[in-house]
């Protein structure tokens, strides 16, 4: 089968898909631990400050689930480098990786939310200009592309300014934890994830396979004209929510009723784009994005969360 050929990973329940729901810890290690048993390759964690649900913090959850988990890949998907600043992202990353043994992947972007700038004092429209400039930063803090190099980094940018600072230790896999990029796809938003990034992280949401697969090419267009590595290159595509279910109006309602509200998208939208529907209907998405060159999938169920990735996996 296709899906043999794919990786799957999932995302962890930090958001309250309503602004009253709160996930307790006891929900989240139980479903991380149960995705290490079942064999997911990774799990991961979205972030946002302020949203139209509640939230956990995304480095606060992760440092519980490096702590409960053992074999399981564990990143951000993504992390907003820009409104939390990315030296205390750089620290915070290493100490997350040494203390799950190198296991981390870590996922950036700018994010798309105007409501997390706002209530931090940045202006949204300077986001990717900063963002360009925060992966500067953390790549120079980690000193990846020459190790014999001092660990005393000074930077002089238009937003962020460092002389002589230092975030030792550094992170536990060397050079450094491999750096997927966000992106929607657009052409300069290709070109940072191509100089940038070991990897693009795609928004399920925001495209469709034959658009993914156009995009990628591309991608691996703009590697090549740095003369940059393809063949360890990776993809991902994230924040696939879904609800895998055979009677069509439950599933309906999943999306209606939590997800649409949530997210501020038409449910027959989602329904279309994400893993909303039968085991059949799903297993057919799901080719149609290998086939379109997709490496890897993290399904984000909607509700019954650890039910849905049993089923995700008995497929």
């Amino acid at each position: 089968m296709l899906m043999k050929s794919i990786a799957f990973g999932t995302h962890l329940p930090v958001m309250g898909f309503v602004r009253e729901e709160t996930v307790s810890r006891e929900q989240l290690i139980s479903f991380a631990q149960k995705a290490e048993e079942l064999g997911y390759d990774s799990l991961s964690v979205n972030d946002h400050i302020v949203f139209r649900t509640g939230w956990l913090d995304a480095i606060s959850s992760l440092s519980a689930i490096a702590a409960t988990t053992h074999r399981i890949k564990i990143g951000t998907s993504i992390l907003n480098i820009v409104i939390r600043n990315p030296v205390i992202c750089a620290k915070a990353l290493s100490s997350i990786d040494i203390l799950s043994s190198g296991r981390l992947f870590v996922g950036l972007g700018p994010g798309s939310h105007k409501g997390d700038y706002d209530a931090c004092g940045i202006p949204f429209e300077d986001r990717w200009k900063r963002f360009s400039e925060a992966l500067e930063v953390i790549h120079a803090l980690w000193n990846d592309e020459d190790e014999t190099k001092s660990s005393l980094v000074d930077y002089e940018g238009k937003y962020y300014r460092l002389k002589g600072v230092s975030i030792d230790p550094k992170p536990f896999q060397k050079p450094r934890p491999p750096i997927m990029i966000a992106s929607w796809g657009s052409e300069q938003g290709l070109r940072r994830v191509a100089k940038y990034g070991d990897g693009w992280m795609a928004s399920a949401y925001n495209i469709t396979p034959d658009k993914f697969k156009e995009k990628w090419n591309l991608l691996l267009t703009y590697r090549r004209e740095l003369n940059k590595d393809v063949e360890s290159f990776e993809n991902s595509v994230m924040t696939m929510f879904g609800y895998i279910d055979n009677d069509k109006q439950k599933v309906h309602r999943m999306a209606k009723e939590i997800l649409s509200p949530a997210l501020g998208r038409s449910a027959d939208e989602l329904e279309n784009l994400l893993l909303f529907g039968s085991t059949d209907q799903c297993l057919k998405k799901i080719d149609l994005l290998y086939e379109s060159g997709v490496k890897r999938i993290h399904f984000w169920p909607v509700n019954d969360h650890i039910g849905q990735i049993e089923i995700f996996l008995k497929r």
